[in-house]
C-alpha cells in the first residue's frame, strides 16, 4: 500500500486552486442562471488534481490531512458557492468509493476508461434486497449535487428481505450505500431553487437493476478496505469535513462582500456604513462567531483524524465532528441574514456577490447533514438522553 502523497504535492493543489480564481469568478454569474458548472472550470479543476483530494493513496489520490481538505474546498467556496458546493460533493464520492467498495467495484470505477467520478444522494430514499452475489435496487432521488459530470451514481437504500425493512438489534432499518452506473439512472431535472443553483443538483431516478455486493457497503457498519486514518474516522466524518468547509468558505466571502459594501455605502446624513457605530458592532460580532466556528472545525478533524490514527475514536469525538460542521453552516447563514439585511435595496438587486453568498448559504443550511435535526441529535447526545447515539 502506497503512502499518502508528501505535504508538498498537497501544497502544490493549493496553489493550484489559487490560480483558478478568476475563471471561477467570471463563470459564476453565468452559470447561476444556467444551473450547472461550466465545462471550462470542470475541466480545470479535473486539471488540478482535485478530485482525487481524498481519494485512497494506493489508487493514485492525495488522501489528504483533513486540514488540507477544509484549505482546499475553502478556497474553491470563497470564490464561489456552487463552485465550491459541487467539489465537496464529487471529492466526497471518490472519496467514499474508494475507502469502502470491494475490489470489483474498484477495478471499474478507477483503473477503467470512465473517469473516477461520483455524485448523487446518500439519504435512504431507495430499497435494497439481497439477490445472490448482488443487490437488487431502485428508488428516486433527490438533490443530486454533482451529477451532470459523474460516471457513477450514489445512492442510499433501505435493505428488505421478503418485502420487509430489514432492522438492527437497536430497532432502525439497515441502510446501505450503493453506486450505479450513470448510464443506468435517470436524470428528472427540476434543479429550480433559491440558493447553490450552479450545481446542478437534479433530482434523479435509479432503474431497478442488480448491482454486484462489491458496489455496496452497510452505511451504519462500512468495513474500511483501504487507506488510512481519512477513512477510518467514519464514513459520515468525510461528508461533514466537507460541508464544513463549504461552511468556512462561503462565510468569510461574505463577511469581505459586507464590508466592501459598507465602505462604498454612503448614507444620506454623510459618511458611509462602515463608518456607524452598529455596523462596526455587527461586523465584530459576525467575526468572532465565524473564527469560532473555524477553530471548531479545525480542532474536531484535526483530533478526529489524530485519535484515527491511533484506533480510538470516542463519541463525544463523533458528535463534535457532526456538530462542528453544523455550527459552521448555521452561524453563516446567521450572519448572511445580517449582512443582507444591512445592504438594504442594494442587496435585492440579483447577481450580487453578497446576496449569492446569502442565497448559498440558505441553501446549505437546509440539508439533512447539517440541518435542524443535526442540532437535536447532537443536543440528545449531550444531554445524555436515554437511547440517544453519537450520530457520526
Amino acid at each position: 500500500m502506497k503512502s499518502p502523497l508528501p505535504e508538498q504535492s498537497q501544497a502544490n493543489l493549493i496553489q493550484e486552486l489559487i490560480g483558478l480564481r478568476d475563471l471561477v469568478e467570471a463563470s459564476a454569474q453565468e452559470r447561476d442562471e444556467a444551473s450547472e458548472i461550466s465545462p471550462e472550470v470542470i475541466h480545470a479543476l479535473e486539471d488540478s488534481g482535485l478530485f482525487g483530494l481524498m481519494a485512497p493513496a494506493e489508487l493514485g489520490g492525495l488522501e489528504a490531512h483533513p486540514l488540507t481538505v477544509i484549505d482546499a474546498l475553502r478556497t474553491l467556496s470563497y470564490f464561489d458557492g456552487s463552485t465550491g458546493w459541487y467539489c465537496q460533493a464529487a471529492t466526497t464520492g471518490v472519496a467514499v468509493a474508494g475507502a469502502f467498495l470491494g475490489d470489483r467495484a474498484i477495478e471499474e470505477i478507477f483503473c477503467s476508461e470512465k473517469r473516477p467520478t461520483c455524485a448523487g444522494q446518500a439519504a435512504p430514499s431507495g430499497k435494497a434486497e439481497r439477490v445472490g452475489d448482488g443487490y437488487r435496487i431502485s428508488g428516486t432521488f433527490s438533490f443530486g449535487s454533482g451529477l451532470p459530470n459523474a460516471a457513477w451514481v450514489v445512492g442510499g437504500y433501505i435493505l428488505h428481505e421478503n418485502g420487509v425493512p430489514v432492522k438492527r438489534e437497536n430497532g432502525q432499518p439497515v441502510m446501505l450505500i450503493a453506486l450505479a452506473p450513470r448510464e443506468r439512472v435517470e436524470v428528472l431535472g427540476n434543479w429550480n431553487v433559491l440558493g447553490l443553483r450552479g450545481t446542478g443538483s437534479y433530482d434523479f431516478r435509479v432503474t431497478e437493476q442488480v448491482v454486484h455486493a462489491d458496489f455496496v457497503f452497510d452505511a451504519g457498519n462500512p468495513v474500511q478496505k483501504r487507506g488510512g486514518p481519512l477513512y477510518a474516522m467514519g464514513f459520515s466524518a468525510i461528508p461533514a469535513l466537507c460541508h464544513s468547509a463549504f461552511g468556512l468558505g462561503c462565510g468569510a466571502r461574505l463577511l469581505d462582500e459586507w464590508a466592501g459594501y459598507a465602505h462604498a455605502k454612503v448614507r444620506p446624513q454623510g459618511g458611509t456604513l462602515a463608518q456607524t457605530d452598529t455596523f462596526q458592532r455587527d461586523f465584530a460580532h459576525a467575526h468572532a462567531r465565524m473564527r469560532a466556528a473555524e477553530a471548531y472545525v479545525r480542532t474536531t478533524f484535526g483530533a478526529l483524524y489524530g485519535a484515527a490514527e491511533q484506533g480510538g475514536l470516542s463519541d463525544d469525538m463523533r458528535v463534535d465532528g457532526r456538530l462542528c460542521a453544523s455550527n459552521v453552516i448555521a452561524s453563516a447563514a446567521k450572519i448572511g441574514q445580517v449582512a443582507f439585511a444591512s445592504s438594504a435595496t442594494t442587496g435585492l438587486r440579483d447577481g450580487g456577490r453578497l446576496q449569492r453568498c446569502y442565497r448559498d448559504l440558505q441553501a446549505a443550511n437546509a440539508h439533512f447533514l447539517t440541518g435542524e435535526q443535526s442540532f437535536i441529535d447532537a443536543g440528545r447526545y449531550l444531554a445524555r438522553i436515554p437511547g440517544a447515539t453519537p450520530g457520526l
